[in-house]
């Protein structure tokens, strides 16, 4: 089968690239900054929100054609991001000097700072189910079951550096050499899965139990249509630069963010 394609367009330093058959296209979209983007979350074709260097947060209503772009006080990296609905999301990042976890109820106009309870510890991906419960990985695992209001630890076999949940029960997380790790117990246990690579992968998402994609360094993307049994690589196109976060909608139509504010778009699942 030919190789899935993500393609930026040349000369585009600063793009977004935009999908809706899977990845076997994309369009450019622009970002409007040159920071590195380090995850992005849609919860539909059309609502989408970015976040990376410097406290950027990147926010589309047309599903990417536009993004306006909002700041956090601070200037802390921010390195995950889920929303759950139009309205509800979650970011982590860096310590300031707890681990960054914001939440918002309004879109992105407001948002408030949460205790993680890890002193000095960066997070780097974030992952909810519903508007309650939650994961965020980075050198631990913290659950929360009330929206963020606290957190508890769960075991971290490896750093991590993004996680995906479907339900409250199955997920999968991500992290450096390769590394992919599948849960069906909610955290409490993970099992080793074969990513047929050892770069750093840097960020995952699953639309269901079986199909997900995870992204990576030098434009690594892998697909799984299996919950993980088996990855096969998909091609970014000329993009050989690091890719730090991904999102789909559903299954064909997701958008993958890394250096250089670059935003990567397919509709056909990355194929």
């Amino acid at each position: 089968m030919q190789s899935p394609l993500w393609t930026p367009i040349p000369g585009l330093r600063w793009a977004i690239l935009r999908t809706t058959d899977g990845g076997a296209s994309w369009s450019p979209q622009s970002s409007g900054t040159t920071n590195p983007l380090y995850a992005v979350s849609f919860v539909d074709t059309q609502v989408g929100t970015a976040v990376g260097r410097g406290g950027i947060i990147l926010r589309t209503t047309n599903g990417g054609a536009t993004w306006t772009q909002i700041f956090i006080p601070g200037g802390m990296s921010l390195r995950g991001v889920a929303f759950v609905d139009a309205n509800t999301g979650t970011v982590v990042g860096d310590p300031h000097p707890d681990p960054t976890i914001l939440r918002t109820t309004d879109g992105g106009a407001t948002w408030r700072f949460q205790s993680g309870g890890l002193l000095g510890h960066a997070l780097f991906g974030v992952s909810f189910v519903d508007v309650d419960t939650g994961w965020a990985v980075g050198g631990d695992i913290l659950r929360t079951t009330n929206g963020g209001a606290t957190w508890t630890r769960q075991p971290a076999p490896n750093q991590l550096t993004s996680v995906s949940f479907v339900n409250a029960q199955v997920g999968t997380a991500v992290g450096a050499g390769g590394i992919i790790l599948r849960t069906t117990d909610g955290g409490a246990t993970w099992t080793s899965q074969s990513s047929g690579t050892s770069v750093v992968l840097f960020g995952v998402s699953f639309v269901d139990a079986n199909t997900g994609t995870a992204v990576g360094a030098s434009g690594t993307i892998l697909r799984t249509t299996d919950g993980g049994a088996t990855w096969t690589s998909q091609s970014s196109g000329n993009f050989n630069r690091d890719l730090f976060g991904v999102s789909f909608a559903d299954g064909n139509q997701g958008w993958a963010v890394g250096e250089l504010g670059a935003i990567l778009h397919t509709t056909t699942g990355g194929e």
